[in-house]
């Protein structure tokens, strides 16, 4: 046991102690097994439970522990403690109905998604030998996500606990489809045009299906291979060259989207005004994606990390404006963040309201709940707030195994009226 960790008699407590209680998390009021004392109130609870020890983690502790008992407090009278206690259970019971409901529709999402990744698999098997059945099936699929997209006021970014295959480009490309059409819907553009960005972001690897994977999934490639991998911007263009009813700002965006507004991208190294608008928006998902998956998996960084960097360093390379709406859009704490919080827990962004963009749904790291019982809580729902944001190996080997935070985040979407 830590040093910093001690048995402590409850009458010894005091508010600002870290606790962890050493009974079922069924048999309590409380919301999880290990948090920072509120208040008095929670303390008499406490003794009213029977509970004559609790272990107290110091160094997660605002206040020291008493040096000897404290005096008998009686404010609170037993009908008092009564409510209070109800009250909590109440909450507690509303809290693990709603963690319910959560499961179940994530459940609905990750069935979503798992259906738009097939379809979206069977579009790029299809696109080189039939293109014109292929772009069918991509415009159906698009139309499908930007009618829900446009559903409602209110949407909601998920992190997707799929089975990852690593050497499955799809992944990339279904992330940039989501989170373009996202941004295309933040910045104000039509449903129209979310299409059209939806088409473009679908399609704008099609160009690696023309190169070998022993290329495309390298992980350390020669110069030489880089050079060559760049030009994946023009096979695709080339494969998709005899569709003349493909509109020119998709084309654009299949051939644009590692351009750099300084002229330092590829493959023609053009200039802010020379790239079309469609293709700067689907450049800034693009590159986010690319640095939070990098080829050398020791550059891998986090999402909050990552959004930082588009703002502080590719501030000449992007647009600026869908930059900032990006990062609004995505939240301080994007899905996929491992995070601290208030309480001291650790714990995983699940995901990310645009309403609430400082209170995302954390999965709680509480080795009293089990893992597969766990589901993410809105943080504001328990008066929490996200200290910061850290690096998944800087977890516990225990807390690693219950959050299994990814190597590859992907993301799906709902959305809602407000």
């Amino acid at each position: 046991m830590s040093s910093s960790i001690r048995k402590v008699p409850v009458d010894q407590l005091q508010v600002g102690n870290y606790i962890r209680l050493p009974i079922s998390w069924r048999e309590h009021p409380f919301m999880f097994n290990s948090f920072k004392l509120k208040s008095q109130q929670q303390i008499l609870l406490l003794k009213k439970l029977n509970l004559t020890h609790v272990m107290v983690d110091l160094k997660r502790s605002d206040t020291q522990i008493l040096s000897s008992p404290a005096l008998p407090d009686l404010a609170e009278s037993k009908a008092d403690l009564d409510k209070i206690n109800q009250q909590m259970q109440a909450q507690k019971q509303q809290g693990i109905k709603e963690l319910k409901q959560f499961r179940k529709e994530y459940k609905k999402h990750e069935r979503e998604y798992a259906d738009s990744l097939a379809q979206l698999r069977a579009i790029n098997n299809k696109l080189t030998l039939k293109p014109m059945d292929a772009l069918g099936q991509c415009s159906k699929l698009v139309k499908e996500m930007a009618s829900s997209l446009s559903g409602g006021s209110q949407v909601t970014l998920h992190l997707m606990n799929d089975d990852i295959r690593p050497d499955d480009p799809n992944y990339h490309t279904l992330n940039v489809t989501v989170l373009a059409m996202m941004l295309a819907k933040q910045v104000g553009m039509s449903e129209e045009e979310i299409i059209l960005v939806g088409q473009g972001a679908m399609l704008h690897d099609c160009g690696k299906l023309l190169q070998p994977k022993s290329l495309t999934m390298k992980k350390q490639p020669s110069r030489t291979e880089m050079i060559e991998l760049q030009r994946h911007t023009v096979l695709g263009q080339e494969l998709l060259r005899n569709q003349r009813h493909l509109p020119r700002d998709i084309t654009a965006m299949i051939g644009q989207h590692h351009e750099f507004l300084d002229g330092s991208g590829y493959p023609k190294g053009l200039k802010e005004k020379e790239i079309e608008p469609l293709a700067q928006l689907i450049a800034v998902v693009n590159t986010y994606d690319d640095l939070c998956h990098p080829r050398d998996k020791t550059k891998t960084r986090p999402p909050g990390t990552v959004l930082g960097l588009l703002y502080k360093s590719f501030k000449t390379k992007l647009n600026n404006h869908y930059v900032q709406q990006f990062i609004k859009m995505m939240g301080v704490y994007p899905p996929g963040s491992v995070v601290q919080l208030s309480s001291g827990q650790f714990g995983l962004v699940t995901s990310v309201n645009s309403h609430k963009l400082l209170y995302p749904s954390v999965l709680v790291y509480d080795p009293a709940v089990p893992r597969q019982e766990a589901a993410a809580i809105a943080i504001d729902s328990q008066g929490l707030t996200i200290e910061r944001s850290i690096l998944a190996s800087a977890l516990t080997p225990e807390a690693f195994q219950y959050l299994s935070p990814k190597e590859r985040m992907s993301y799906f979407y709902d959305t809602r009226q407000a």
